[in-house]
């Protein structure tokens, strides 16, 4: 359904020359990402609104997705997988959020955080077949990745120092899920080379 949307829009503005005709595969391509970003987004709302997690949900996108742009790790095959594990990954995280005590947010944020630190420092950048990295991407994600983990480490050490622990589980939330999909991405990788 993304596709078609996608190439009606296209076919619609090459039509009108608001878009070169050669170019229309570049249009599609990237009319089909912004689609399926709106999409997760929607979806991500409607998840906060259900679990009323208002802010363990944006929190937990606005730590997971700079690091995952640059950590990389496991990619879905195509864009209905990728929707629905995304959702079911937001739902696990609003049940989890809601399922920890007071007590042991620090230790849980501390274990996430931590788990997810020694993935970046020993795997990241964890490249896909739909996403390879040359050497010099390769370097780049992994200082980005590393950089950010550090930045957001921080950043939730704060939250939690001033007493907002739903923002800290929520940022350690992120970092636990960008651990999984890195390991996730590492098996993958591997039962790929076994097969080629």
């Amino acid at each position: 359904m993304i596709e078609k949307l996608a190439n009606y829009f296209v076919t619609w503005q090459v039509k009108r020359s608001y878009l070169s005709s050669e170019e229309q595969k570049l249009y599609q391509y990237a009319y089909e990402l912004l689609i399926g970003q709106v999409v997760n987004l929607l979806i991500a709302c409607l998840l906060a609104v259900i679990f009323r997690a208002y802010i363990t949900v944006p929190v937990f996108l606005a730590f997971f997705i700079p690091l995952r742009s640059y950590a990389g790790g496991h990619h879905a095959d195509n864009f209905n997988t990728c929707t629905v594990v995304s959702a079911s990954m937001l739902c696990i995280v609003c049940i989890i959020e809601k399922r920890i005590p007071e007590g042991a947010v620090l230790a849980a944020d501390f274990l996430a955080s931590g788990l997810c630190g020694l993935c970046i420092f020993l795997l990241a950048p964890v490249e896909d077949p739909n996403k390879p990295f040359d050497q010099k991407e390769r370097i780049r994600y992994q200082k980005r990745s590393r950089s950010i983990w550090g930045i957001e480490v921080i950043l939730w050490l704060l939250c939690y120092g001033i007493g907002a622990r739903e923002i800290s589980l929520a940022a350690a939330l992120g970092h636990l899920a960008v651990a999984v999909l890195l390991c996730a991405g590492v098996i993958k990788n591997k039962k790929r080379k076994i097969h080629i």
